[in-house]
């Protein structure tokens, strides 16, 4: 992994979020060669403000094929940062393309699925589709009681179908 010094690190974000296609994408591409997850946010930020389509493009991909541990947990701190609610299908997929366990991190998922999209919804059922296990039996337990809540209480029917899904994903993980 090729370190990106701090005296080019200012140039590298100012080109990573320039609307500049050629400029962008040569910035995209020193940080896939690098792999440095300390611009994640700057990634995120880019993404969030582009116009551009083959850079969204660029830094989606980017995004999808990250496997660093470290990077997709700041990935899921970040899921519920108003500032990302616009790139928030691409984050959660995301964490479903690293492959990487993110079980410990439900209650985040469950808040993207309880003030989410359809479309987000559907994303969180496959981030949690693709777990093996949930080691913490009372978390499961807790956030399955918090989405029968929201079930109960819902004011957005067009969710409530991927939110049943989701719940009867959570229980193929409860422990007899």
């Amino acid at each position: 992994m090729a370190t990106i010094s701090k005296k080019d690190r200012e140039g590298l974000i100012k080109d990573l979020k320039s609307n500049d296609e050629i400029i962008a994408l040569k910035a995209i591409s020193k940080l896939q060669k690098a792999g440095d997850s300390s611009f994640l946010i700057d990634v995120l930020e880019a993404l969030s403000s582009t116009t551009e389509i083959g850079i969204e493009s660029a830094i989606s991909q980017l995004l999808f094929d990250l496997k660093d541990k470290e990077a997709i947990e700041e990935l899921v701190n970040n899921l519920i940062n108003p500032a990302f609610f616009d790139i928030r299908l691409i984050m959660l997929s995301a964490c479903w393309q690293s492959g990487i366990d993110l079980s410990h991190r439900l209650p985040e998922f469950i808040t993207v699925a309880s003030t989410g999209s359809y479309m987000e919804c559907l994303e969180v059922l496959t981030v949690i589709e693709n777990w093996d296990a949930i080691a913490d039996q009372d978390m499961l337990e807790n956030e399955t009681i918090r989405l029968k809540a929201f079930l109960n209480e819902s004011d957005t029917p067009e969710n409530d179908e991927m939110i049943f899904s989701i719940i009867e994903e959570l229980e193929k993980f409860v422990v007899q």
